[in-house]
Protein backbone atom coordinates (compact mmCIF):
# COMPACT_ATOMS: atom_id res chain seq x y z
CA UNK A 1 0.00 0.00 0.00
CA UNK A 2 1.58 3.49 -1.13
CA UNK A 3 1.92 5.90 2.54
CA UNK A 4 1.17 9.12 1.44
CA UNK A 5 2.55 13.04 2.67
CA UNK A 6 0.53 16.08 2.31
CA UNK A 7 3.21 18.98 2.02
CA UNK A 8 2.42 22.47 2.97
CA UNK A 9 4.60 25.26 2.29
CA UNK A 10 3.95 28.55 0.59
CA UNK A 11 7.35 28.82 -1.33
CA UNK A 12 7.03 27.10 -4.58
CA UNK A 13 11.07 26.54 -4.37
CA UNK A 14 10.48 24.62 -1.31
CA UNK A 15 8.00 22.34 -3.41
CA UNK A 16 10.40 21.89 -6.31
CA UNK A 17 13.42 21.15 -3.71
CA UNK A 18 11.79 18.11 -2.48
CA UNK A 19 10.59 16.47 -5.74
CA UNK A 20 13.73 17.02 -6.54
CA UNK A 21 15.03 15.45 -3.05
CA UNK A 22 12.59 12.52 -3.11
CA UNK A 23 12.44 11.80 -6.37
CA UNK A 24 13.57 8.07 -5.68
CA UNK A 25 10.47 7.62 -3.27
CA UNK A 26 7.83 8.35 -5.74
CA UNK A 27 6.72 4.40 -6.08
CA UNK A 28 6.95 4.35 -2.34
CA UNK A 29 5.11 7.51 -1.05
CA UNK A 30 2.27 9.31 -2.61
CA UNK A 31 3.61 12.98 -2.43
CA UNK A 32 1.17 15.70 -2.47
CA UNK A 33 2.08 19.51 -2.57
CA UNK A 34 0.26 22.30 -1.54
CA UNK A 35 0.71 26.27 -1.12
CA UNK A 36 -1.65 26.86 1.37
CA UNK A 37 -3.77 25.75 4.24
CA UNK A 38 -6.91 25.91 2.65
CA UNK A 39 -5.49 24.02 -0.44
CA UNK A 40 -4.19 21.35 2.27
CA UNK A 41 -7.84 21.49 4.01
CA UNK A 42 -9.37 20.78 0.87
CA UNK A 43 -6.78 18.10 0.14
CA UNK A 44 -7.30 16.24 2.83
CA UNK A 45 -11.20 16.45 2.63
CA UNK A 46 -10.70 14.19 -0.67
CA UNK A 47 -7.95 12.29 1.27
CA UNK A 48 -6.36 11.48 4.09
CA UNK A 49 -2.72 11.23 4.35
CA UNK A 50 -0.81 9.51 7.15
CA UNK A 51 2.24 12.25 7.35
CA UNK A 52 1.70 15.74 7.04
CA UNK A 53 4.22 17.96 6.85
CA UNK A 54 3.97 22.22 6.77
CA UNK A 55 5.42 25.22 7.87
CA UNK A 56 4.16 27.53 10.51
CA UNK A 57 3.66 30.78 8.95
CA UNK A 58 1.81 31.71 6.18
CA UNK A 59 0.27 35.01 4.90
CA UNK A 60 -3.26 33.58 4.34
CA UNK A 61 -3.49 32.14 7.45
CA UNK A 62 -2.27 31.45 11.67
CA UNK A 63 -0.18 27.94 11.07
CA UNK A 64 -1.06 27.58 14.48
CA UNK A 65 -4.69 27.21 13.81
CA UNK A 66 -4.02 25.59 11.00
CA UNK A 67 -2.30 22.50 13.13
CA UNK A 68 -4.92 22.81 15.66
CA UNK A 69 -7.61 22.07 12.65
CA UNK A 70 -5.43 19.39 11.55
CA UNK A 71 -5.22 17.80 15.11
CA UNK A 72 -8.73 18.21 15.49
CA UNK A 73 -10.25 17.02 12.46
CA UNK A 74 -7.23 14.37 11.37
CA UNK A 75 -5.70 12.75 14.35
CA UNK A 76 -4.57 9.36 12.82
CA UNK A 77 -2.46 12.26 10.72
CA UNK A 78 1.18 12.39 12.09
CA UNK A 79 2.10 16.28 11.65
CA UNK A 80 5.65 17.01 11.31
CA UNK A 81 6.50 20.48 11.24
CA UNK A 82 9.23 21.81 8.81
CA UNK A 83 9.87 25.55 9.60
CA UNK A 84 12.01 28.37 8.72
CA UNK A 85 10.82 30.55 11.56
CA UNK A 86 12.60 31.60 14.47
CA UNK A 87 10.36 33.24 16.58
CA UNK A 88 10.84 31.66 19.74
CA UNK A 89 6.92 31.80 20.94
CA UNK A 90 5.66 30.40 17.36
CA UNK A 91 8.10 28.09 18.14
CA UNK A 92 6.96 27.01 21.56
CA UNK A 93 3.13 27.22 21.08
CA UNK A 94 3.46 25.44 17.31
CA UNK A 95 5.56 22.28 19.03
CA UNK A 96 2.70 21.41 21.44
CA UNK A 97 0.39 20.53 18.25
CA UNK A 98 2.73 18.44 15.88
CA UNK A 99 4.82 15.33 16.66
CA UNK A 100 8.10 16.11 15.76
CA UNK A 101 9.92 19.50 15.35
CA UNK A 102 12.82 20.22 12.38
CA UNK A 103 14.21 23.49 11.77
CA UNK A 104 14.96 24.64 8.41
CA UNK A 105 16.93 24.40 6.26
CA UNK A 106 16.77 20.58 7.18
CA UNK A 107 19.11 18.14 5.58
CA UNK A 108 17.52 15.29 3.17
CA UNK A 109 18.85 12.38 4.64
CA UNK A 110 17.09 13.88 8.11
CA UNK A 111 13.78 14.96 6.62
CA UNK A 112 13.86 11.12 4.94
CA UNK A 113 14.43 9.20 8.33
CA UNK A 114 12.36 11.60 9.85
CA UNK A 115 9.25 10.42 7.58
CA UNK A 116 10.21 6.63 7.16
CA UNK A 117 10.19 6.59 11.33
CA UNK A 118 6.18 7.78 11.36
CA UNK A 119 5.47 5.36 8.16
CA UNK A 120 7.30 1.95 10.71
CA UNK A 121 5.54 3.62 13.55
CA UNK A 122 1.78 4.44 11.39
CA UNK A 123 2.22 0.23 11.00
CA UNK A 124 1.39 0.08 14.71
CA UNK A 125 -1.97 1.02 13.77
CA UNK A 126 -2.78 -2.19 11.89
CA UNK A 127 -4.45 -3.35 15.00
CA UNK A 128 -7.46 -2.40 14.15
CA UNK A 129 -8.02 -2.01 17.83
CA UNK A 130 -5.52 0.23 18.58
CA UNK A 131 -6.29 2.09 15.14
CA UNK A 132 -10.26 2.40 16.69
CA UNK A 133 -8.56 3.63 20.19
CA UNK A 134 -6.71 6.32 19.14
CA UNK A 135 -9.20 7.61 16.31
CA UNK A 136 -11.20 8.45 19.79
CA UNK A 137 -8.40 9.99 21.13
CA UNK A 138 -8.51 13.83 20.21
CA UNK A 139 -5.17 14.78 20.21
CA UNK A 140 -2.30 12.27 21.42
CA UNK A 141 0.01 14.30 23.76
CA UNK A 142 3.21 16.15 22.00
CA UNK A 143 6.56 16.29 23.05
CA UNK A 144 7.13 19.02 25.72
CA UNK A 145 8.36 22.25 24.67
CA UNK A 146 11.34 21.94 26.65
CA UNK A 147 12.43 18.85 24.90
CA UNK A 148 12.05 20.64 22.23
CA UNK A 149 13.76 23.78 22.98
CA UNK A 150 17.33 21.22 24.45
CA UNK A 151 17.19 19.53 21.43
CA UNK A 152 17.93 22.88 19.79
CA UNK A 153 20.09 23.62 21.98
CA UNK A 154 22.36 20.22 21.70
CA UNK A 155 22.20 20.67 17.88
CA UNK A 156 23.88 23.80 18.10
CA UNK A 157 27.65 24.22 17.33
CA UNK A 158 28.23 25.85 20.23
CA UNK A 159 26.06 23.76 23.08
CA UNK A 160 26.82 24.57 26.23
CA UNK A 161 25.86 23.13 29.70
CA UNK A 162 25.25 25.92 31.16
CA UNK A 163 22.66 27.13 28.71
CA UNK A 164 21.23 23.68 29.44
CA UNK A 165 20.52 24.31 32.88
CA UNK A 166 19.17 27.83 32.23
CA UNK A 167 16.28 25.88 30.15
CA UNK A 168 15.83 23.42 33.02
CA UNK A 169 15.82 26.32 35.46
CA UNK A 170 12.70 27.77 33.32
CA UNK A 171 10.27 25.13 35.09
CA UNK A 172 10.32 25.30 39.15
CA UNK A 173 8.94 21.44 38.89
CA UNK A 174 11.54 20.00 36.19
CA UNK A 175 14.21 21.75 38.37
CA UNK A 176 12.99 20.00 41.34
CA UNK A 177 12.60 16.68 39.95
CA UNK A 178 16.44 17.24 38.66
CA UNK A 179 17.76 18.10 41.93
CA UNK A 180 15.75 15.63 43.80
CA UNK A 181 17.16 12.67 41.63
CA UNK A 182 20.98 14.08 41.56
CA UNK A 183 20.91 14.51 45.16
CA UNK A 184 18.97 10.97 45.91
CA UNK A 185 21.10 8.68 47.82
CA UNK A 186 21.16 6.51 44.60
CA UNK A 187 23.85 8.49 42.95
CA UNK A 188 25.76 8.83 46.71
CA UNK A 189 27.58 11.59 45.66
CA UNK A 190 29.48 13.88 48.32
CA UNK A 191 28.14 17.20 47.97
CA UNK A 192 24.85 18.81 47.55
CA UNK A 193 24.12 19.84 44.03
CA UNK A 194 22.25 22.65 43.85
CA UNK A 195 22.67 23.96 40.33
CA UNK A 196 20.36 22.61 37.08
CA UNK A 197 23.85 22.90 35.44
CA UNK A 198 25.54 20.84 37.58
CA UNK A 199 23.00 18.29 37.83
CA UNK A 200 22.79 18.28 33.97
CA UNK A 201 26.84 17.57 33.69
CA UNK A 202 26.36 14.88 36.50
CA UNK A 203 23.24 12.97 35.42
CA UNK A 204 24.30 13.28 31.61
CA UNK A 205 22.61 15.07 29.15
CA UNK A 206 20.41 11.89 27.84
CA UNK A 207 19.21 11.65 31.49
CA UNK A 208 18.34 15.07 31.27
CA UNK A 209 16.15 14.94 28.53
CA UNK A 210 14.41 11.82 29.64
CA UNK A 211 13.85 13.76 32.60
CA UNK A 212 12.14 17.04 30.90
CA UNK A 213 10.18 14.27 28.15
CA UNK A 214 8.39 12.70 31.37
CA UNK A 215 8.34 15.71 33.51
CA UNK A 216 5.95 17.81 30.96
CA UNK A 217 3.90 14.73 30.20
CA UNK A 218 3.38 14.14 33.83
CA UNK A 219 2.82 17.64 34.44
CA UNK A 220 0.18 18.06 31.49
CA UNK A 221 -2.20 15.50 33.37
CA UNK A 222 -1.27 16.76 36.82
CA UNK A 223 -5.22 17.56 37.71
CA UNK A 224 -6.11 14.53 36.18
CA UNK A 225 -9.10 12.30 38.62
CA UNK A 226 -9.58 8.69 37.58
CA UNK A 227 -10.82 6.10 39.91
CA UNK A 228 -7.42 3.70 40.48
CA UNK A 229 -5.02 6.24 39.13
CA UNK A 230 -2.21 8.12 40.80
CA UNK A 231 -0.13 10.42 39.08
CA UNK A 232 2.21 10.23 41.92
CA UNK A 233 2.26 6.31 42.07
CA UNK A 234 3.00 6.50 38.21
CA UNK A 235 6.14 8.87 38.85
CA UNK A 236 7.21 7.29 41.65
CA UNK A 237 7.48 3.82 40.04
CA UNK A 238 8.82 4.93 36.60
CA UNK A 239 11.85 6.29 38.78
CA UNK A 240 11.92 3.02 40.60
CA UNK A 241 12.25 1.04 37.43
CA UNK A 242 14.86 3.57 36.12
CA UNK A 243 16.77 3.13 39.20
CA UNK A 244 16.67 -0.89 39.11
CA UNK A 245 17.49 -0.28 35.21
CA UNK A 246 20.52 1.33 36.17
CA UNK A 247 21.56 -1.18 39.15
CA UNK A 248 21.47 -4.05 36.41
CA UNK A 249 22.90 -2.17 34.01
CA UNK A 250 26.14 -1.36 35.75
CA UNK A 251 25.95 -4.89 37.13
CA UNK A 252 26.26 -6.27 33.87
CA UNK A 253 28.79 -4.05 32.71
CA UNK A 254 27.55 -1.94 30.20
CA UNK A 255 29.33 1.20 28.90
CA UNK A 256 27.79 4.63 29.80
CA UNK A 257 25.65 4.89 26.85
CA UNK A 258 23.92 1.76 26.72
CA UNK A 259 23.38 1.94 30.78
CA UNK A 260 21.57 5.44 29.86
CA UNK A 261 19.55 4.12 27.01
CA UNK A 262 18.24 1.10 29.71
CA UNK A 263 17.41 4.38 32.22
CA UNK A 264 15.33 5.73 29.67
CA UNK A 265 13.64 2.79 28.62
CA UNK A 266 12.78 2.04 31.88
CA UNK A 267 11.62 5.67 33.10
CA UNK A 268 9.25 5.72 29.59
CA UNK A 269 8.25 1.90 29.72
CA UNK A 270 4.84 3.02 31.09
CA UNK A 271 3.77 5.57 29.02
CA UNK A 272 0.65 4.25 27.37
CA UNK A 273 -0.94 4.11 30.82
CA UNK A 274 -0.58 7.53 31.03
CA UNK A 275 -2.07 7.89 27.53
CA UNK A 276 -5.04 5.53 28.21
CA UNK A 277 -6.32 7.36 31.88
CA UNK A 278 -5.64 10.83 30.13
CA UNK A 279 -7.65 10.54 27.52
CA UNK A 280 -10.27 7.14 27.85
CA UNK A 281 -10.79 7.59 31.45
CA UNK A 282 -13.67 5.50 32.03
CA UNK A 283 -11.75 2.88 29.68
CA UNK A 284 -9.01 3.19 32.51
CA UNK A 285 -12.06 2.54 35.39
CA UNK A 286 -13.14 -0.53 33.84
CA UNK A 287 -9.60 -2.09 33.46
CA UNK A 288 -8.80 -1.77 37.34
CA UNK A 289 -12.35 -3.20 37.73
CA UNK A 290 -11.61 -5.90 35.54
CA UNK A 291 -8.25 -6.54 37.31
CA UNK A 292 -10.04 -6.88 40.53
CA UNK A 293 -12.52 -9.34 39.48
CA UNK A 294 -10.83 -11.65 37.45
CA UNK A 295 -7.55 -11.51 39.13
CA UNK A 296 -5.95 -10.98 35.88
CA UNK A 297 -2.58 -9.23 34.34
CA UNK A 298 -3.02 -5.52 33.44
CA UNK A 299 -2.05 -6.61 29.67
CA UNK A 300 -4.94 -9.28 29.82
CA UNK A 301 -7.71 -6.97 31.26
CA UNK A 302 -6.70 -4.20 28.86
CA UNK A 303 -7.12 -6.48 25.96
CA UNK A 304 -10.81 -7.26 27.03
CA UNK A 305 -11.52 -3.88 27.72
CA UNK A 306 -9.73 -1.71 24.94
CA UNK A 307 -8.69 -4.42 22.71
CA UNK A 308 -5.00 -3.43 23.02
CA UNK A 309 -2.20 -2.62 25.89
CA UNK A 310 -0.41 0.26 27.15
CA UNK A 311 2.14 -1.16 25.78
CA UNK A 312 1.12 -0.53 22.16
CA UNK A 313 0.11 2.83 22.99
CA UNK A 314 3.08 3.74 24.53
CA UNK A 315 5.07 2.45 21.85
CA UNK A 316 3.38 4.22 19.04
CA UNK A 317 3.42 7.43 21.43
CA UNK A 318 7.18 7.17 21.71
CA UNK A 319 7.32 6.23 18.20
CA UNK A 320 5.40 9.45 16.93
CA UNK A 321 8.04 11.44 19.19
CA UNK A 322 10.89 9.93 17.80
CA UNK A 323 13.05 8.15 20.39
CA UNK A 324 15.10 5.79 19.67
CA UNK A 325 14.22 2.35 19.07
CA UNK A 326 15.22 0.40 22.21
CA UNK A 327 12.81 2.75 23.91
CA UNK A 328 9.97 2.40 21.50
CA UNK A 329 10.55 -1.50 21.67
CA UNK A 330 11.31 -1.50 25.22
CA UNK A 331 7.70 0.00 26.24
CA UNK A 332 5.91 -2.48 23.09
CA UNK A 333 7.29 -5.35 24.58
CA UNK A 334 8.46 -5.02 28.38
CA UNK A 335 5.96 -7.25 29.59
CA UNK A 336 6.80 -10.10 26.92
CA UNK A 337 10.31 -9.84 26.20
CA UNK A 338 10.41 -12.86 24.47
CA UNK A 339 8.58 -11.36 21.22
CA UNK A 340 11.92 -9.32 20.56
CA UNK A 341 13.92 -11.19 18.32
CA UNK A 342 17.21 -11.62 20.20
CA UNK A 343 17.40 -12.48 23.69
CA UNK A 344 20.65 -11.03 24.48
CA UNK A 345 20.52 -8.74 27.25
CA UNK A 346 19.00 -5.29 25.93
CA UNK A 347 16.80 -2.47 26.89
CA UNK A 348 13.66 -4.09 26.66
CA UNK A 349 15.25 -7.12 28.88
CA UNK A 350 16.37 -4.76 31.77
CA UNK A 351 13.03 -2.83 31.26
CA UNK A 352 11.24 -6.27 31.96
CA UNK A 353 13.18 -7.21 34.90
CA UNK A 354 13.48 -3.44 36.43
CA UNK A 355 9.73 -3.16 36.22
CA UNK A 356 9.00 -6.08 37.68
CA UNK A 357 11.85 -5.67 40.66
CA UNK A 358 10.59 -2.07 40.65
CA UNK A 359 6.83 -3.44 41.77
CA UNK A 360 8.11 -6.17 44.12
CA UNK A 361 10.21 -3.62 46.27
CA UNK A 362 12.30 -4.10 49.06
CA UNK A 363 10.70 -7.18 50.28
CA UNK A 364 10.10 -9.11 47.24
CA UNK A 365 8.17 -12.74 47.92
CA UNK A 366 10.57 -15.71 46.60
CA UNK A 367 8.39 -15.68 42.88
CA UNK A 368 8.72 -12.10 41.78
CA UNK A 369 5.01 -11.73 39.46
CA UNK A 370 5.17 -10.39 36.12
CA UNK A 371 9.09 -12.28 35.53
CA UNK A 372 8.72 -14.27 32.33
CA UNK A 373 11.34 -16.71 34.02
CA UNK A 374 11.12 -19.36 31.06
CA UNK A 375 12.62 -16.33 28.93
CA UNK A 376 15.36 -15.60 31.45
CA UNK A 377 16.20 -19.08 31.56
CA UNK A 378 16.04 -19.93 27.58
CA UNK A 379 18.43 -16.80 27.43
CA UNK A 380 20.44 -17.77 30.36
CA UNK A 381 19.57 -14.76 32.88
CA UNK A 382 18.69 -16.71 35.30
CA UNK A 383 21.57 -16.51 37.86
CA UNK A 384 22.21 -13.20 37.09
CA UNK A 385 18.66 -12.41 38.00
CA UNK A 386 18.99 -13.43 41.64
CA UNK A 387 22.44 -10.39 41.52
CA UNK A 388 20.15 -7.95 40.25
CA UNK A 389 16.74 -8.82 42.67
CA UNK A 390 19.10 -8.69 45.17
CA UNK A 391 20.76 -5.28 44.43
CA UNK A 392 17.82 -3.76 43.46
CA UNK A 393 16.52 -5.23 47.28
CA UNK A 394 19.67 -3.18 48.61
CA UNK A 395 18.72 0.09 46.98
CA UNK A 396 15.28 -0.10 47.89
CA UNK A 397 15.62 -1.16 51.55
CA UNK A 398 18.71 1.81 51.90
CA UNK A 399 16.46 4.00 50.39
CA UNK A 400 12.79 3.59 51.85
CA UNK A 401 10.87 6.83 52.39
CA UNK A 402 12.49 8.86 49.75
Amino acid sequence: MTQSILFVDEEHFVHKALKRSFRKMRDAWDMRFVGSPQEAIQSLKKESADVIVTETVFSSQDGIDFLQDIRNEHPGSVRIILSGYSDQDVILKSVDLAHQYLAKPCEDDTLKATISRAFIIKTLLENTALKQVVSKIDALPCMPALYIELVEELKSEDASIARIGDIISKDIGLTTKVLKLVNSAFFGLPQHISSPAKATSLLGVDLIKAIVLTSGTFDKFERLKVPGFSLDDMWQHAMGSAACAKIIAQQSGLGRKDTDMAFMSALLHDIGKLLIAAHLPEKFALVQSHINRHESTVAAAEMAVIGTTHASMGAYLLGLWGLPDPIIEAAAFHHEPGRMPSSSLNATVIAHAADALAHAGPNPPETIGGIDYDFLDQAHLLPEFKLWQKACCDYFQNNSGQ
